[in-house]
């Protein structure tokens, strides 16, 4: 699941017995029998106001649990019967309190009950995130989001919109715990330096007030933006709003290249042209589904500069509209390998004229209207479908698309084609219907931005990988479906 916003964010619950949480959709049910986190196990925490969270479930329904201890998942809106305060133990397990009987809740298998007035053994559950773990840190108190600062090699939690490449943070789950790493691979120590290999001292529990969150330390300190640089490191014992932190997706951000070799910048005014030869935040833009709801894969983009101003078609291609709600703003996205071509509201493609000005005035088969896209802010990649993540099957290296731990990928761009990179150094390789993770040499793919924070993954033989329920991830598919969304 994406986070669905600042608001409300998707876990797994574990409970003491080792399985997860599970809703059922006949009636609605509830138990503790799960033993990996799928579909039915992932459950939205939604803010219900003064650090209480509501638990939703993905079939749409709420957790309840009433004055007897009766636990139920069925209830369409929230009431007082489903409002949940978390309670986080110093090991990282957190008790699940209703705010109305004061009650924990807890159990095992198919006996659950929300009865105990004191926390016990089964009344513990250990949260796992079940968003994607690449995504925008953003501090309650300083308005300001955690980026690598790559000159100090340190985290710093001072850009007021993320931008770039190292605005990227990955929150990694290591059975109970979460360790923050920066876009370079490195992990967040608790004095603030950044070290290649996972310690001790780069483990955090993650506390939470309502959806908000705070990162406590194996000394019982929690992070935060310390110091005029705001540096990311562990200073106080206690949560203030200098602690809390919330979770945000990434949007893609991307460089494109025209056709006279020139980057699309908006270094000069509100026009948009194609005529730098180097890469500055003015030559990076941000695409943002226009619907997020939308998982057609035809979805329409909206393109905005640093400034958060969008490109409007109107005239000459200006980025000014301080959104995107006019059809001028919106733009449908057409994949050619890897090129890329905009086309406007007039149904007239973005074309490069003889100044370099961008305006919705040519055809499809124009080269002007031709770019060549290149992300930039996903050097680091997790891929899931709807039956789990994509991850390598032992030692045969088979990538599969069902797995219930992910692999991390470095993506390597090379002019519009890329290459997803292991762990150990290895890269994809298409062999036959499968797709390698440790073969020799590497295959170039294609990547097409479909929908909100969904990718397609075109193979060199033309298709579309697609998922299976039983694992498969294969260049198989001629279409674009739903089977050929990754989540990333």
């Amino acid at each position: 699941m994406a986070v669905a916003s600042a608001k409300s964010w998707t876990v797994g619950l574990i409970n003491s017995a080792n399985k997860f949480l599970t809703a059922e959709k006949f009636q609605f049910k509830v138990n503790a029998n799960g033993t990996s986190l799928r579909k039915k196990q992932y459950w939205i925490l939604e803010d219900a106001g003064s650090d209480m969270v509501a638990i939703k479930s993905s079939f749409g329904r709420y957790l309840g649990s009433d004055k007897d201890g009766k636990i139920t998942a069925d209830a369409e809106e929230v009431g007082d019967d489903n409002r949940f305060i978390l309670e986080t133990r110093d090991d990282g397990k957190v008790a699940i309190k209703s705010s109305k009987h004061g009650r924990y809740f807890g159990g095992t298998g198919d006996n659950l009950s929300g009865f105990d007035k004191e926390v016990s053994a089964t009344s513990l559950w250990t949260i796992q995130l079940a968003i994607m773990p690449q995504l925008n840190l953003f501090n309650v108190n300083r308005k300001a989001y955690a980026h690598l600062d790559v000159t100090n090699n340190e985290i710093r939690v001072n850009e007021v919109i993320p931008w770039g490449f190292d605005s990227t943070i990955s929150i990694d789950f290591h059975e109970g715990k979460y360790s923050i790493r920066a876009a370079n691979g490195s992990y967040l120590e608790c004095s603030g330096a950044l070290v290649e290999k996972l310690n001790d001292n780069c483990l955090y529990t993650i506390v939470y007030r309502g959806t908000q969150v705070a990162f406590r330390d194996n000394a019982g300190k929690y992070l935060a933006g310390v110091g005029a640089n705001a540096v990311l490191q562990s200073r106080k014992s206690s949560i203030s709003k200098d602690e809390l932190f919330t979770f945000e997706d990434t949007n893609p951000q991307i460089t494109l290249i025209a056709f006279n070799k020139k980057y699309v910048s908006q270094r000069q005014g509100v026009e948009v042209r194609a005529n730098q030869t180097d890469v500055t935040d003015d030559e990076t833009f941000q695409i943002m589904a226009v619907d997020r709801s939308d998982l057609s894969g035809n979805v329409k983009w909206a393109v905005c500069n640093k400034k958060l101003k969008f490109w409007n078609s109107e005239s000459n291609l200006v980025a000014k509209s301080n959104d995107f709600s006019s059809p001028d703003c919106q733009f449908s996205i057409v994949w050619q390998g890897p090129m890329v071509l905009f086309q406007a509201n007039n149904g007239k493609y973005l074309k490069v004229t003889s100044n370099g000005q961008l305006s919705a005035t040519g055809g499809v088969d124009d080269a002007e209207c031709k770019f060549v896209l290149e992300i930039i802010n996903h050097p680091i990649l997790t891929l899931r479908s709807e039956f789990g993540f994509v991850g390598s099957k032992g030692a045969s290296g088979i990538l599969e698309c069902n797995r219930s731990q992910y692999d991390v990928f470095r993506l390597k761009g090379n002019a519009g084609t890329y290459r997803f990179e292991t762990s150990s150094g290895n890269q994809w390789k298409v062999e036959g219907d499968n797709i390698l993770a440790n073969a020799p040499g590497g295959s170039d793919f294609f990547i097409e931005f479909r929908a909100h924070t969904r990718m397609c993954i075109v193979a060199p033989n033309g298709k579309c990988i697609q998922s299976a329920q039983n694992g498969d991830f294969k260049p198989v598919a001629d279409d674009v479906t739903p089977a050929t969304l990754w989540e990333f």
